[in-house]
């Protein structure tokens, strides 16, 4: 499509006196890494629980593929392509890597679940499963347990399982979380290839990797988006400087 994949307008939410999310307006391009940054407590995970369904906005709409999703939950909109990683890892631990892909292809299939014995040797379900892990860099990892992987092993993991769900667009929440350089500068080489199957909005603390990464940074502070760019637009913004990058204008 020529126009935004996902579009945010006047996005609302409150818990009692606190406004966690302020009349966000954002969009998703085909193609591109939009980078949403900002201190703890800003709202970007309200954000993404938001677009994702998993809690219900105060006002506000918001469009996937050009279609308003705000009735649809969030197995549904899972369903039309929004694949979610998480900061805090949703594995299944006691499984193995293929395991959980697999439970991710069956997922995306639509069917009920039915992960007995008989389903590690359906081909339907480990050949996709397969494929991903071998996309996401882990191959020859198939039969360790998700609780064996590094840390690193883990988010490659979740990515895995975001790409068996045939996505339109990936949701990240803070993939870096806990990656020490290595690890870091690797899955930033995954993540920038990773644009040519789905856009990717990224919530992302580690700035390297985002000015790395961004095609368009948002940067929300107290719920409220107060500036929109390119990296280059986002290093030279005053305010920009003055609330989240702890510099001098």
């Amino acid at each position: 499509m020529n126009g935004p994949i996902l579009e945010v307008e006047g996005l609302q939410k409150s818990f009692g006196a606190l406004k966690a999310t302020d009349e966000v307006t954002l969009d998703l391009r085909p193609g591109e890494i939009h980078a949403l940054i900002g201190p703890n407590g800003a709202g970007k995970s309200t954000l993404i629980k938001l677009i994702t369904g998993e809690i219900a906005a105060d006002a506000g709409r918001i469009r996937f593929e050009g279609q308003a999703i705000d009735t649809v939950d969030a197995a549904g909109r899972a369903r039309l392509g929004l694949a979610r990683s998480f900061q805090v890892s949703q594995l299944v631990p006691d499984f193995t890597a293929l395991e959980n892909v697999m439970l991710a292809v069956q997922g995306a299939s639509g069917e009920s679940f039915r992960f007995l014995r008989p389903a590690l040797a359906d081909p339907a379900l480990t050949e996709p499963a397969a494929f991903h892990l071998a996309h996401a860099g882990l191959s020859g990892r198939e039969r360790v347990a998700a609780a064996a992987l590094s840390h690193g092993e883990r988010r490659r993991l979740e990515i895995a399982m975001a790409l068996a769900m045939r996505p339109r667009a990936f949701l990240l929440d803070e993939p870096m979380a806990g990656m020490g350089a290595d690890g870091a500068r690797d899955l930033t080489a995954l993540l920038s290839d990773l644009r040519t199957e789905a856009p990717i909005l990224l919530v992302e603390h580690d700035m390297d990797a985002v000015f790395a990464l961004a095609d368009r940074v948002s940067v929300l502070v107290y719920g409220r988006v107060i500036a929109t760019g390119s990296v280059a637009e986002i290093r030279a913004d005053p305010e920009v400087r003055r609330s989240y990058l702890g510099e001098e204008a």
